[in-house]
């Protein structure tokens, strides 16, 4: 998020005029996600309206529930859409910034609305919020340099889907089953 856009965000949140309680920890953005869909992902999760059963949800492929992942490798978690959907690795939204262009030297100022399926996944160490992110791919990673602080502790990444159509959830979010590992060195 630029720092004109926090600093709106978070005057308009000082005057009480844009939101009602504080946003959570902002997230890592990766593939074709954005902050739009970061916002649209709070408003669901901090309104208890994301769906937590059914054919829909999500299903974690990697690691096991309870696996004990070791940071220095660099772990990848990795899901798919729902359990009789192998997906897409890479998913199944396209955006400019993976499109080659010649705009002379000019940069997008802000990326157009996303469609398709984006994927919002929290990571949770001792029962607090420790990192997100945000992206339009069926796998994530955690940083080394982070994950390597979580040897000998348990944690748990919750993670939502949600169909977007221009930026906006059109079907879900929806919620799998949260996932509990044990990190070692």
């Amino acid at each position: 998020m630029s720092q004109i856009v926090r600093l709106c965000f978070l005057s308009a949140c000082a005057l009480g005029a844009a939101c009602g309680s504080t946003p959570t920890l902002e997230p890592t953005y990766e593939a074709c996600a954005t902050d739009e869909n970061w916002v649209s992902f709070d408003d669901y999760e901090k309104t208890n309206r994301v769906t937590t059963s059914g054919s829909n949800l999500p299903q974690w492929v990697s690691p096991a529930m309870d696996a004990a992942v070791v940071a220095s490798s660099t772990p990848v978690f990795q899901w798919q859409p729902n359990v009789s959907d192998g997906g897409n690795g890479n998913g199944n939204v396209m955006c400019p910034q993976f499109q080659p262009s010649s705009r002379g030297g000019l940069q997008v100022a802000h990326l157009p609305p996303v469609s398709g399926t984006i994927y919002d996944v929290h990571f949770a160490v001792d029962g607090k919020d420790a990192y997100r992110v945000i992206t339009t791919r069926q796998r994530a990673g955690v940083p080394l340099n982070l994950i390597g602080t979580w040897t000998g502790k348990t944690v748990t990444a919750t993670l939502y889907s949600a169909k977007m159509l221009v930026n906006e959830i059109a079907e879900g979010p929806y919620q799998a089953a949260t996932l509990r590992f044990q990190v070692t060195p």
